[in-house]
């Protein structure tokens, strides 16, 4: 699974366009216009990067309330003093209230915006919407679809299209003087296709096993590895992660299935559950039905 700044890479397209249907952030929100909008049915094969749409739906969830004063998509002049003030009350409830750290840059690149922090937002929409302002309605709508895309179960494709079309127009009607992010857009306006199109259900080719050996891959090159060239280098770094990987080795670490939650009648008739245990099933291993 690849992220959406790799498709842009792929395709030659500008990050704030779609690169499926070609739409600009201007338009995301005429879904009038949308519905008749060509697409590029060869671009569904690059899939959806669940891990990194958890992230992107808390980002618009949390920029959003930062210019709920004035409502407007861009800050500009005293409007940006407006902004930066609130945004510093929001940061300063979540980590009093639920002991996150959103919106602040890393040192080196990116922000503490994470998949865990996203998480801990949509399990929690009554807080999530007391300390942002969002409507409470709206966060429940995204925690369901990205839940069920993430689950690793095949998506019921017509009930999936037509919920994603009702929180569209929920978002539009709410907030239409934000535009909805691209990667909002192509989960709600393409979600259902891309879904279609995949050899695997969305989950079970989540991005998630591989950004979780970032850590792995700096501690094997700083310690497990020669340092005199950059090709023994990586040639002991590859071999330490096939090491790790070998699956004689892996079937002998002790690990524990977490059970799932109960899930919501509006995520159970988006998913195909006929085929799918109760017990021990894709969907118990999935992180975001864990405890």
């Amino acid at each position: 699974m690849i992220n959406g700044k790799v498709c842009n890479a792929f395709t030659g397209n500008p990050n704030m366009r779609c690169y499926i249907c070609g739409a600009t952030a201007a338009e995301m929100n005429n879904l009038m216009a949308l519905r008749n909008r060509p697409v590029d049915v060869t671009k569904y094969s690059f899939g959806l990067s669940t891990l990194h749409c958890y992230i992107r739906f808390f980002e618009c969830l949390l920029h959003i309330p930062y210019r709920l004063e004035f409502r407007k998509w861009q800050a500009r002049g005293n409007l940006k003093t407006l902004l930066t003030q609130r945004k510093i009350r929001i940061q300063k409830a979540f980590k009093e209230r639920m002991g996150l750290i959103v919106d602040v840059p890393r040192p080196g690149s990116g922000n503490t915006n994470d998949g865990n922090s996203a998480r801990r937002f949509f399990d929690s929409p009554e807080l999530a919407a007391d300390l942002t302002g969002i409507n409470v309605d709206l966060i429940k709508t995204f925690s369901i679809i990205l839940r069920a895309v993430s689950s690793g179960v095949t998506l019921n494709y017509i009930a999936f299209s037509d919920y994603c079309q009702r929180t569209a127009e929920l978002y539009i009607k709410l907030y239409p003087w934000y535009y909805m992010p691209t990667t909002v857009h192509k989960v709600l306006l393409h979600g259902s296709e891309i879904a279609k199109e995949a050899i695997l259900p969305l989950g079970q080719v989540s991005e998630e096993a591989l950004e979780a050996r970032n850590k792995d891959t700096r501690t094997f090159r700083m310690r497990f590895s020669r340092k005199h060239s950059r090709k023994a280098t990586n040639e002991d770094l590859f071999k330490r992660l096939l090491l790790t990987s070998d699956p004689f080795l892996s079937s002998t670490l002790t690990s524990t299935l977490r059970r799932p939650k109960e899930m919501p009648k509006d995520l159970r008739d988006l998913l195909i559950l006929d085929d799918v245990e109760e017990e021990g099933s894709d969907i118990s291993a999935d992180s975001s039905f864990g405890d």
